[in-house]
C-alpha cells in the first residue's frame, strides 16, 4: 500500500502550537474542547491567540516533542514496514538535522519516499540525510491503480498558487506544477479540507485529515467521489491560516 502526507514541520515551534501541542495546555484538553466545539479554525486561532496574549514566543509555548511524537505514532499506526510512505515537503523547520533524521528513522516504513517543499531545498545537498530516502526529488509522479499517473508535489497546481498565500505566485511559480491534466496530491497550504482549487487536485496535508497520513486507498475513493463533475471549481479549504510571521 502507499500512503502519502505532507507538512510533517518536525521541530517547527509555530506548526506545533497551532496545531495544539503547547505547555499551556499540555493534555491538549483545552484544543481538542474547541476542536469539538467549533472546528479547527477555532482551535488554531485559540492557540495562537492564547501563546501571544500570554506573553511566551511560540518558541516557549510550543511542545515540539509531544508534536513530533504525534505525527510519528500517528504514520507507525497506518503505515506498515513494508508499504511505501510519500512525505510531499516540508519535513522540519526551525531545528537541527538531528533532530530531523531521528524523526525519520523513528517511521517504521522502510520505503520512505518524498518531494522538496519550500523549507527543504537543503536535503538535496545533505548526502547522510538523502540516504533516508529511497527517492527525493523536486516533484514526482506515482501510479495509482484506477487513476493512472498521478503528479506529487509540494505545492497545488502553478495556475492555483493565488489561492493560498498572495505571495505563493512571486516565490513558488518555478516550483510549482503547472497543470497538465493530471491529478495532483499536493500540501503547503495548511488548509482545513482536503478539497484543492479543481478536483483533479487533492491536499494530503496534515492538517485536512486529522494528522495522519492518507492511504493509497483514501486517495482512490476521494478522487471517484469528485470525478462526477460537482466539485467546487474554487477552494473549500482554510488556506491562509498560518498567514503570519514565523518564530
Amino acid at each position: 500500500m502507499k500512503y502519502f502526507t505532507t507538512d510533517t514541520h518536525f521541530g517547527h515551534p509555530l506548526v506545533t502550537v497551532l496545531r495544539g501541542f503547547t505547555t499551556f495546555d499540555p493534555t491538549r484538553s483545552s484544543y481538542e474542547e474547541t476542536l469539538r466545539a467549533h472546528g479547527r479554525k477555532a482551535a488554531e486561532d485559540w492557540a495562537k491567540e492564547t501563546t501571544l496574549d500570554s506573553g511566551p514566543t511560540f518558541r516557549t509555548a510550543a511542545d515540539t516533542d509531544a508534536h513530533d511524537k504525534a505525527i510519528v505514532d500517528n504514520i507507525n499506526a497506518m503505515v506498515g514496514p513494508d508499504d511505501e510512505l510519500w512525505i510531499l515537503g516540508d519535513i522540519g523547520f526551525r531545528t537541527s538535522l538531528t533532530h530531523l533524521k531521528n524523526c525519520l528513522r523513528a517511521l517504521n516504513c522502510k520505503h520512505l519516499h518524498g518531494v522538496i517543499g519550500n523549507h527543504d531545498d537543503w536535503w538535496l545537498e545533505d548526502r547522510p540525510a538523502l540516504n533516508l530516502f529511497e527517492s527525493l526529488e523536486p516533484n514526482d509522479t506515482v501510479e495509482i491503480e484506477g487513476l493512472g499517473i498521478v503528479n506529487l508535489s509540494h505545492f497545488p497546481y502553478r495556475e492555483d498558487l493565488s489561492y493560498s498565500w498572495t505571495d505563493d505566485v512571486a516565490k513558488f511559480s518555478g516550483k510549482a506544477l503547472p497543470f497538465d491534466g493530471r491529478k495532483l496530491l499536493y500540501g503547503h497550504t495548511h488548509q482545513l479540507s482536503p478539497d484543492g482549487a479543481r478536483p483533479e487536485a487533492l491536499n494530503v496535508g496534515l492538517d485536512a485529515w486529522d494528522l495522519m497520513p492518507v492511504s493509497e486507498a483514501q486517495v482512490i475513493d476521494w478522487f471517484r467521489e469528485h470525478d462526477d463533475g460537482s466539485a467546487s471549481a474554487s477552494p473549500t479549504g482554510q488556506a491562509p491560516s498560518l498567514d503570519m510571521p514565523s518564530f
